[in-house]
């Protein structure tokens, strides 16, 4: 069990994941959900002890119903990894068969379904508020992925809408809040009520874990676009780039590269970097924000609560060698 103070967010993050490992090996039996759960960052699950250290200040008397939350999230997340493949057709999966392509599509989508229901029934033991907050949030996700499954189709309605500048952006963030952030958000607000924290406080972790899975979305954007992957994260830096005179035209010239938006962004003085680094700046900055709330006792788990989203947004970019 994790006590005493570690002296970084990353000494943390690997004794959290070594302990929900190991809770992940003695609760989780079925070797097809272990082999869908296998490789994975548990970012989430370290989000949701850390949430209980920090509003518990250390005690460690609820302990191992947090651990038992920490599975619960891992499962879920590793269920939309599961049905997410399925979907965008891709075959490996933390450099590994995924597991559609192991054991064939129709088996992987119901062992993602029992993987879903295993994580409800944790939500239920733990109560009424974890169980409805598990529904809001699954309910959320698949909103969140419904609306992202085609880029252009999602550009298509929002223009079809009138071409708004504050409507194209505002549905890019809901779109990310639904099918990224509202994960952080539920395991951030599950450590609070783990800890037996208050509504106010459960409340406040729930915001300071959207704001996290914020930037690490826009991140992850960063990279998808870096690494040539035409994903809804394009808005962003398109936006800055063309503002109103944005339109279908000018979607097909950048299709067709008869525009570039990176030789546009080169006009205005910036460049995709960052447009995305301000992004990604933006949320850190809010999370830091909400930890520094004198709702949260001050404590070694406070000052990790500050460090924990610069360091999640890191490790995201650092693979094409950029840091925020």
């Amino acid at each position: 069990m994790y006590s005493g103070k570690m002296l970084t967010f990353q000494e943390f993050v690997r004794t959290i994941q070594q302990e929900v490992r190991e809770e992940i090996d003695s609760s989780i039996t079925d070797p097809d959900m272990r082999y869908a759960m296998e490789g994975g960052k548990l970012l989430r699950p370290v989000m949701l002890i850390l949430s209980f250290k920090a509003c518990s200040n250390g005690s460690d008397t609820y302990y191992q119903k947090a651990l038992e939350s920490a599975v619960g999230i891992e499962l879920a997340h590793s269920a939309s990894l599961v049905h997410d493949d399925i979907m965008d057709h891709d075959d490996t999966r933390r450099g590994k068969p995924a597991l559609h392509a192991k054991k064939g599509v129709g088996n992987a989508i119901l062992i993602g379904h029992r993987m879903i229901s295993k994580a409800f029934r944790i939500s239920v033991e733990h109560g009424l508020d974890n169980a409805l907050i598990f529904l809001d949030t699954w309910d959320d996700t698949l909103t969140g992925q419904l609306r992202d499954i085609d880029l252009n189709d999602h550009l298509e309605r929002i223009f079809n809408g009138g071409n708004s500048k504050e409507l194209l952006m505002k549905e890019y963030l809901r779109v990310i809040e639904m099918k990224t952030a509202s994960l952080f958000a539920t395991a951030c607000r599950a450590g609070a009520i783990e800890a037996h924290a208050s509504h106010e406080v459960r409340e406040l972790m729930a915001e300071y874990g959207k704001n996290v899975g914020l930037a690490y979305q826009i991140a992850d954007d960063m990279v998808d676009i870096a690494e040539g992957r035409l994903e809804e994260g394009i808005i962003m830096p398109l936006m800055r780039a063309y503002g109103k005179k944005l339109d279908k035209e000018v979607i097909e010239m950048l299709k067709n590269g008869r525009i570039s938006l990176e030789e546009e962004l080169e006009k205005q003085g910036t460049s995709l970097e960052d447009v995305y680094r301000r992004g990604i700046v933006k949320y850190v900055n809010k999370s830091q924000e909400n930890a520094s709330s004198p709702l949260i006792p001050d404590s070694p788990y406070k000052t990790l609560l500050k460090e924990a989203p610069v360091y999640i947004a890191n490790k995201m970019t650092e693979k094409i060698g950029v840091t925020v």
